[in-house]
């Protein structure tokens, strides 16, 4: 297995490139040189991101943390997205896509690396992702210690998308440019594809309804999961918010689960946003060391 050495900041990185079955090339980013560690653990990014959420250009972030505590942090970026090649087939790539396609190839490069089951951690999109991947079946569950997911909601918010007129534009916009351009609008470093978005409109529109495009549930399968799931909300989360947060949680059927509510009436120092439930001096202090207490606690000998 081949892999390109980088360099993030003072951080020794590894980019491995790998083929989904649809035939689409998808970069991973491993952390580290490669001596001996624990577990892998895999980040997955959220809508109009990359990589850098994770691991900022100087070294700082949950997953050198996470690197520090011992494990093998593994950051694949989505389908046309930072280092995963963008082509001609970009504005027809699908949010679905991703769960079925890009995330089971993660999960086949890591095991073949590791030879080990791996902790799951998500961010916004890359929580329901996840959780999205596991109830379709495309996650394989014996194959995951642990999933965390931070600020996954695809109930709530978004009231945009339920209003003719702003719902209009961004068809609009979507059928000249073939994809939201992230920056134009602040949203983050990376554009997302017409189709990408089409499926979201299709999940949050106005007659929402979370399904495969060949018509199964995704909360069937949510409500059959059994890999253990740790969830965070954060107070102030405008984006997705706390209600949202609650009903996915409550929708995932393993008995070993936990929830937490970053607020301050739940004894943290603010009422979290939803970025910087993540990426905040705060959150390095009172967020990123619960998770890797979770995954202490779920080790699972191999």
């Amino acid at each position: 297995m081949r892999a390109e050495p980088d360099q993030i900041g003072p951080e020794a990185v590894r980019i491995y490139r790998v083929r989904t079955e649809d035939d689409v090339e998808i970069a991973v980013t491993r952390l580290g040189d490669g001596e001996p560690c624990r577990a892998p653990v895999i980040l997955i990014h959220g809508t109009f991101s990359q990589r850098s959420f994770w691991i900022s250009n100087k070294g700082f972030g949950l997953g050198p943390y996470l690197r520090e505590r011992g494990y093998d942090v593994w950051i694949p970026e989505a389908r046309g997205h930072g280092r995963s090649p963008r082509d001609r087939r970009f504005r027809s790539w699908s949010a679905e896509d991703q769960m079925q396609f890009d995330l089971p190839a993660v999960q086949r490069l890591v095991e073949g690396a590791r030879g080990q089951r791996a902790h799951w951690v998500g961010h916004s999109w890359g929580g329901v992702a996840i959780l999205g991947a596991i109830g379709a079946g495309w996650l394989t569950e014996a194959g995951i210690q642990s999933t965390v997911v931070l600020g996954a909601n695809i109930t709530e918010g978004d009231d945009w998308l339920k209003r003719p007129l702003p719902r209009g534009a961004a068809w609009l916009l979507l059928t000249l440019l073939g994809r939201i351009p992230a920056g134009l609008f602040r949203l983050g470093p990376e554009p997302e594809s017409r189709r990408y978005m089409i499926d979201f409109f299709r999940w949050k529109g106005p007659r929402p309804s979370w399904q495969t495009k060949d018509g199964h549930d995704y909360w069937a399968g949510i409500h059959r999961a059994t890999t253990p799931l740790l969830t965070f909300a954060a107070a102030n989360d405008e984006m997705d918010p706390v209600p949202g947060c609650r009903f996915m949680f409550d929708a995932y059927g393993a008995d070993d689960k936990e929830w937490v509510l970053l607020g301050l009436e739940q004894g943290f120092s603010k009422d979290y946003g939803h970025v910087e439930m993540i990426v905040s001096k705060s959150a390095s202090v009172e967020v990123w060391p619960r998770i890797a207490d979770w995954f202490d606690a779920h080790a699972i000998r191999q």
